[in-house]
């Protein structure tokens, strides 16, 4: 009987063990939020019209600019003919052939050559030089590093057995759960 006894005594006191513990519920009296300065990095594209100063070289007339060049030109096609011809008048057989061609050749070189060491009475001026202004668009990315205040919580203050204390939590709260624990 006594084994009995003692066996009740201890499944009811095992059942009573987890006694020491208890919840209680205090109410907040305010909440204060809890703000971090978050750094925002984006960049922004910024354009601008840029002036620059362009030398424009100054002619006295338009030949020089658009006839004096070291391209092959009708004229060149005029002295090969004309070389030719003369060189058809020399050898016979295959040498006249050769004559030909070596004469289109030494017509087609002086006359080039001529065109290239014509020199016209006007020329470039170098003291008479032009600047003038273009206008070009240039676009680059810039930071925009924007600083926000936000809300990353709140201090709820509340006060038990006279005591304030505060617990952090996501959002505003009206009542804050209290778990005691009781050591003997």
């Amino acid at each position: 009987m006594k084994n009995i006894f003692l066996i009740v005594i201890l499944s009811v006191s095992s059942l009573f063990a987890g006694g020491d513990r208890f919840k209680d519920f205090a109410r907040v009296k305010y909440s204060e939020p809890i703000y971090e300065y978050v750094y925002d990095r984006n960049y922004r594209q910024e354009c601008r019209e840029v002036r620059y100063k362009v030398k424009v070289r100054n002619y006295d007339d338009g030949y020089y600019s658009s006839n004096y060049n070291n391209n092959l030109g009708v004229d060149t096609l005029i002295g090969t003919a004309a070389g030719a011809v003369i060189g058809s008048q020399i050898g016979r057989g295959n040498g006249r052939v050769a004559a030909q061609i070596v004469g289109g050749l030494l017509g087609a070189k002086v006359a080039h050559e001529m065109r290239n060491n014509y020199k016209p009475n006007h020329r470039y001026n170098k003291s008479r030089d032009d600047y003038r202004y273009e206008t070009r668009t240039e676009c680059y990315d810039k930071p925009n590093r924007t600083k926000r205040k936000m809300i990353t919580g709140y201090k709820n203050y509340f006060v038990y057995n006279g005591v304030e204390h505060y617990k952090i939590t996501d959002r505003p709260k009206r009542k804050i759960r209290i778990t005691h624990s009781i050591n003997f």
